[in-house]
């Protein structure tokens, strides 16, 4: 009897943390949360400064490296959007020639700026802001339009739980905008922070063939593929930490294009700028990551 009574206890216990527990939040709700936080997030990363190298490998037909390049800025807030300042090519600092050429440039932009009032530049910041903004929120929902989203297993970083999905397009969907042709085209995998609101790993690979204007613009083949990833930083904001992309193209009547571009990111630091005076330095080392 008393077996009975812990027995039905138990079951009783189990059913009720069931029921009074919050249902997981499944993707779709997760990425309306994270296309709510957009400005915010957008807003704050205009605060950083980081150097950018976009490494290039060149590939043969037998899949043989046989080139590698690279160049490196210095991407600094500016209204316009970023200012970026070539500081390296091939993991090395410019030639004096060159280093001036871009100091000279840079000097002229600053120049054009300064003949703007503070309304104008914050005008223009603000729209720039606020555009691209807008594209990564019509980019988030269009892929809510197209995609079905399976859960995968949760992944753990740093202590943080993490949630996973596949995504591929809806068998049935019927692409409406030029935005809506491509992303039809994509499938792949995304991690999510749950508590943070952001996405932190995307993984996404051509399933088929994309032409340009029936091909004879070109051609990315089916296959290439696209990584983005994303870290935290001590204030807790994500900010990128590389983009690693494999195309296999074609472009008007060229020859192949076989590819890896792997765009690094490094050295943040919060980025000040005094405009009352005209001061739009560049900050000295390369600071964290």
């Amino acid at each position: 009897m008393q077996l009975e009574m812990f027995s039905c206890t138990f079951i009783l216990i189990a059913l009720l943390a069931a029921t009074s527990a919050a249902p997981r939040p499944d993707a779709r709700r997760l990425i309306e949360k994270i296309i709510e936080k957009q400005e915010l997030r957008q807003e704050q990363q205009r605060d950083y400064s980081y150097l950018e190298t976009i490494t290039t490998e060149h590939f043969r037909k037998d899949r043989t490296i046989h080139k590698v390049e690279s160049k490196t800025f210095r991407v600094t807030p500016a209204p316009e959007g970023e200012y970026r300042r070539l500081v390296a090519e091939n993991g090395r600092p410019l030639a004096p020639k060159k280093e001036k050429k871009e100091g000279e440039k840079f000097q002229k932009y600053i120049q054009e700026q300064m003949k703007l009032s503070d309304a104008e530049r914050q005008r223009s910041t603000n729209e720039k802001l606020a555009s691209r903004v807008s594209r990564f929120q019509t980019r988030l929902r269009e892929a809510l339009e197209v995609y079905y989203f399976t859960p995968l297993p949760d992944k753990k970083l740093n202590g943080r739980r993490l949630r996973q999905f596949q995504f591929s397009p809806r068998d049935d969907y019927k692409p409406n905008s030029r935005g809506t042709k491509i992303l039809n085209r994509l499938e792949g995998t995304v991690l999510i922070d749950p508590k943070q609101s952001q996405i932190t790993r995307l993984h996404i690979v051509f399933r088929e063939d994309m032409k340009f204007f029936f091909g004879l613009f070109g051609r990315v083949s089916k296959g290439s593929e696209a990584t983005a990833e994303r870290w935290q930083d001590e204030n807790g904001l994500w900010l990128l930490d590389n983009i690693t992309a494999s195309l296999d193209a074609r472009f008007y009547f060229l020859k192949k294009y076989r590819r890896r571009i792997v765009y690094s990111y490094a050295g943040y630091k919060r980025f000040s700028v005094e405009t009352d005076e005209g001061d739009y330095r560049l900050p000295s080392g390369d600071g964290s990551r």
